[in-house]
């Protein structure tokens, strides 16, 4: 049985208007644009008002950019503890389980990407687009974007001495 929604997320909306909301097809903070995204259609379940309030969460610890995985993880953490703050406030107690599980999500795109594609070994992050394994010296790179899927490109010898100034 689903849990009935305790509050009208219109109301959610209303009460944060220094954040602009705008319709759209995935849920996410922008900091450049002060914006948070979100589907509307999924408002109506008690996972999308979650999602809309930790977006929310984001906005008011001003979150900007991230420069490793880690601290992109740090964030996601801080955006969900204070969106578990924020949901009391309209009487909304955020699953614990379903926060852990987004968390894995990014717990599992850290792993991935920092996992060496020669011998498989976790491996150090170099920068944010760069990892280096300390059991082969395999270098390799990934994406920044957490929305993409893990995409691992060797470096070939060089490649890294390039991209540095």
């Amino acid at each position: 049985m689903r849990k009935a929604l305790a509050i009208n997320p219109e109301i959610i909306l209303g009460d944060f208007p220094d954040i602009t909301f705008k319709v759209s097809d995935e849920y996410f903070w922008s900091a450049k644009t002060n914006t948070i995204h979100y589907v509307p259609s999924r408002l109506h379940t008690i996972e999308g008002v979650y999602r809309l309030i930790h977006e929310i969460g984001h906005a008011i610890n001003q979150h900007k950019n991230y420069e490793s995985g880690v601290q992109l993880l740090s964030l996601e953490t801080e955006a969900w503890e204070t969106a578990t703050e924020i949901a009391k406030r309209y009487g909304i107690t955020i699953d614990p389980n379903y926060v852990e599980s987004c968390l894995d999500s990014y717990r599992d795109w850290l792993h991935a990407r920092s996992s060496c594609p020669n011998c498989k070994t976790v491996s150090v992050e170099v920068n944010e687009s760069e990892y280096k394994c300390f059991n082969c010296l395999q270098k390799w790179c990934v994406s920044g974007d957490q929305r993409t899927r893990c995409y691992r490109q060797k470096l070939k010898k060089g490649d890294l001495q390039k991209k540095t100034p």
